[in-house]
């Protein structure tokens, strides 16, 4: 518990530290990173021996600092489908890591491009508030679990993170924009999702029967078991946006 409270914080204290510097470039290459490690962790998850993979979707990611990286995502898989179907290829799950954690990715460099860096923080405070909740809360008062794919998880954790992501990720989303309504449903619905990401990449944990999906992270796994909740909450957050 120790280590994985460590570790936490420091990763914590690392985001704050890059998103008070603010560089747009350095946050490009930091989110590159991040996509390179996950997206090979993601291969292993979906048993496809590939590395090479990641070199295309890297490639499709620089392309994201110039235009709409959605469109580029979605440029990536139709790129993708296209070299299957001339090689006549039967492997169709090689698309699978370009959906996730790619497309989410290039989302997530979509909302710091277009919103800016307080609302990319507002996506981190919801996640981390809603795990933070959600782990202490499981942990002291959990009794029932939630879900088959991921039996740590109990009711009672996840209402806890519900309830600390809403009402952080409230009180956060007031002091950068206005209307208490849009507010509130978007907190809601970032930490809400954000726990089904995190009960996602359980799931293809478990059916691949490992534990985590790396051991980058003392305490925490991969890079994936950190962001999982933020590559489901930053497709809700540009959906409430755009209301």
């Amino acid at each position: 518990m120790s280590e994985k409270i460590k570790t936490g914080v420091i990763i914590f204290a690392a985001l704050l530290f890059l998103l008070y510097i603010n560089s747009y470039i350095l946050n490009f290459i930091i989110l590159g990173v991040v996509l390179g490690f996950a997206f090979l962790e993601a291969l292993k998850l979906y048993d496809i021996d590939n590395k090479n993979l990641v070199y295309i979707a890297i490639a499709f990611y620089t392309l994201a600092f110039f235009t709409n990286p959605l469109f580029v995502a979605l440029l990536c898989i139709l790129t993708i489908a296209a070299v299957i179907a001339h090689i006549k290829s039967d492997n169709m799950k090689i698309i699978a890591p370009f959906v996730y954690p790619t497309i989410p990715i290039y989302l997530i460099w979509m909302l710091y491009s277009e919103f800016g860096v307080a609302f990319l923080f507002w996506l981190i405070i919801i996640v981390a508030s809603s795990d933070t909740g959600a782990y202490f809360v499981g942990k002291f008062f959990g009794k029932r679990s939630f879900s088959p794919s991921s039996p740590n998880k109990t009711i009672e954790g996840v209402a806890g993170g519900l309830l600390c992501g809403t009402v952080i990720g409230t009180i956060y989303g007031l002091c950068i924009s206005d209307g208490f309504f849009q507010i509130l449903c978007t907190s809601f619905l970032v930490a809400f999702f954000g726990i089904w990401g995190d009960l996602f990449e359980s799931y293809l944990k478990r059916q691949n029967e490992v534990k985590d999906s790396g051991d980058l992270f003392p305490g925490h796994g991969g890079m994936l078991d950190r962001i999982d909740g933020y590559l489901f909450g930053v497709v809700a957050l540009l959906w409430t946006l755009s209301w």
